[in-house]
């Protein structure tokens, strides 16, 4: 059945036309204004949303590279993070500063090339082609924008399937970075 729809959703992602999946896959992941406080990011949460907040410290395994990055930069700015994790699907980090949004990641985890067509969809409608860089079975989509860039990391498994994750940043990190 899917194999009969690709060539159909190909037709409808070449003209520009958008779908329901892929609007409703923007709604899942809001983006905020960068440097946006922490108190507002999470007004605007829905009511019932599931989320909890934490600091690296607090969780010394957890991973996400933007972080590595901004405590390479200066590893003062560690004791200044903040994560807010949205529990969803996919699960969404905010990541903050002094309470200011720096960076924001999802975590998809292993999906389906149904998934990986959507949200190729959804990252070209928002920010353009993306530039690709392959090694065997890693591929990396980056997507740039005036005020945004975007990494998609996907790493193909052997059952037609991948490990997925996005990562958002502003343009202006480092300039951000500094000013703190």
């Amino acid at each position: 059945m899917i194999n009969r729809l690709l060539p159909f959703l190909a037709i409808i992602l070449a003209t520009g036309l958008c779908i329901a999946p892929v609007n409703a896959m923007e709604a899942e992941t809001p983006l905020y204004e960068w440097g946006a406080l922490l108190v507002k990011v999470k007004q605007t949460l829905p009511a019932d949303e599931k989320y909890i907040e934490f600091t690296p410290s607090e969780r010394p395994k957890y991973k996400n590279r933007m972080l590595n990055y901004i405590t390479a930069i200066d590893n003062n700015l560690y004791k200044k993070i903040k994560i807010l994790r949205i529990l969803s699907s996919p699960s969404i980090d905010y990541l903050f500063v002094n309470n200011k949004l720096y960076t924001m990641m999802e975590n998809w985890g292993t999906i389906g090339p149904d998934e990986e067509l959507l949200i190729r969809a959804r990252l070209g409608h928002r920010y353009g082609n993306p530039t690709v860089q392959r090694d065997k079975n890693f591929y990396i989509y980056s997507y740039n924008t005036n005020k945004t860039k975007v990494f998609w990391y996907l790493m193909k498994l052997h059952d037609a399937k991948s490990d997925c994750m996005i990562y958002y940043y502003p343009r202006q990190l480092f300039r951000m970075l500094i000013s703190e």
